[in-house]
């Protein structure tokens, strides 16, 4: 690899994956790694899944690509589809090429929209590689750290009972962007009534609540979307990752208050992959696929198993600090050894990621995933703890 650019800060192990399949990795000379990870969290479906490569081979026979002044009917129909599980049967799409872009667009429309408002966050989410999103700078952003204030005394972080919260200038504020569960990929869930106490005031102040599902969206914490454990009606939401099952595409979407909004409003966008065929009739696939084969209610129940057996691991080494996870989404926090634990699980077959900087692991398998790789992790994974408290 020595002429690739790999700057993802992570560190490049396996250089030679030339097949994969469902959660199953094989090198150049026949050997097999379970994938964790799910790529980067974006192949939701498994990796090479037969429905989702039948429509890639099926579309590309028929129109790859489109252009400013012309479009294909499979847009409208992709974008139905996403508008019933974000349950926005009046809302508009817009079909886009990553995560990162779908919060800048979602971020750039809210601006747009609230004009002189400020824009309210935590500190801990992660909202993209670039653009306005990416810096929040002290100008446009309200930038809130729920987890150190005088009211945090469940260990729960902030339940908008303290001074702090009593701070935050909901006058100037109005946009609340709210990535719901993974803080930058150390998976930690707000209060339930920090989060209604926000958006009540944002929606109060007739401001526009903000749903980044990058990482939480698509059937990721056992419901279509993070949102969906609170009581959020989201006015905009960014979808990526396993929305394409791994194929570069992502999602703006809008509510019908935002839609009639844009009536009166203009807002120009324009970049040369947007609303392009193939993706979506990936998405209206990954969509189809997930329903037909129940993997919401199959996330959720694997996740909650899994949870409580890495769970049963914790009771017997005290070397693990905490279990945070929701659905196939979760975090293992250790007081040390993680990047030990990170090394010996992938020289045993596994693929997890390591948190850079912190000593968490994350375990983020397809929804498709096998309940036997599941099992074979935890017993090796019980295995490798056990030797590094020794």
């Amino acid at each position: 690899m020595k002429h690739i650019i790999w700057s993802t800060g992570h560190e490049l192990i396996l250089k030679d994956i030339v097949k994969a399949e469902n959660c199953d990795l094989f090198d150049s000379k026949g050997n097999k790694y379970i994938d964790l990870e799910s790529g980067v969290w974006c192949t939701s479906l498994g990796h090479s899944n037969p429905r989702i490569n039948s429509v890639f081979f099926s579309q590309i026979k028929k129109i790859i690509h489109t252009g400013f002044n012309y479009c294909s009917p499979i847009i409208e129909k992709a974008a139905l589809k996403v508008l019933e599980i974000a349950n926005l049967p009046n809302g508009k799409c817009e079909f886009l090429c990553s995560g990162s872009e779908a919060v800048e667009y979602c971020v750039r429309l809210a601006k747009t929209l609230m004009k002189d408002k400020k824009l309210l966050a935590f500190t801990d989410g992660y909202f993209g590689a670039y653009g306005e999103a990416s810096k929040r700078g002290d100008t446009h952003w309200i930038n809130y750290n729920w987890h150190k204030c005088s009211c945090n005394n469940r260990d729960i972080g902030c339940i908008a009972e303290c001074e702090e919260f009593s701070k935050i200038p909901f006058d100037q504020i109005g946009v609340f962007v709210f990535e719901p569960g993974s803080s930058s990929g150390l998976v930690k869930f707000p209060s339930k009534k920090l989060i209604d106490s926000i958006s009540t005031k944002i929606k109060d102040n007739n401001g526009l609540l903000v749903m980044n599902e990058i990482t939480t969206g698509v059937g990721r914490t056992g419901k279509w979307f993070g949102f969906q454990h609170y009581d959020l009606s989201p006015d905009m939401i960014a979808i990526g990752k396993g929305i394409g099952n791994g194929y570069p595409v992502s999602l703006a979407v809008v509510s019908e208050k935002v839609s009639d909004l844009l009536k009166n409003q203009a807002f120009l966008y324009a970049q040369s992959h947007q609303n392009d065929p193939l993706g979506a009739s990936v998405v209206k696939e990954v969509i189809d696929t997930i329903i037909d084969e129940n993997l919401i209610d199959r996330c959720s129940v694997l996740g909650e198993k899994l949870k409580s057996d890495l769970n049963k691991i914790k009771e017997n080494n005290s070397l693990i600090k905490e279990i945070r996870g929701r659905g196939l989404m979760i975090a293992v926090e250790f007081k040390k050894e993680a990047r030990y634990i990170h090394a010996e699980l992938l020289k045993r077959g596994f693929v997890v990621a390591k948190r850079s900087g912190h000593e968490v692991i994350r375990i983020d398998p397809a929804l498709t995933v096998k309940q036997m790789d599941i099992d074979l992790f935890l017993k090796v994974f019980a295995e490798i703890v056990e030797e590094a408290s020794e």
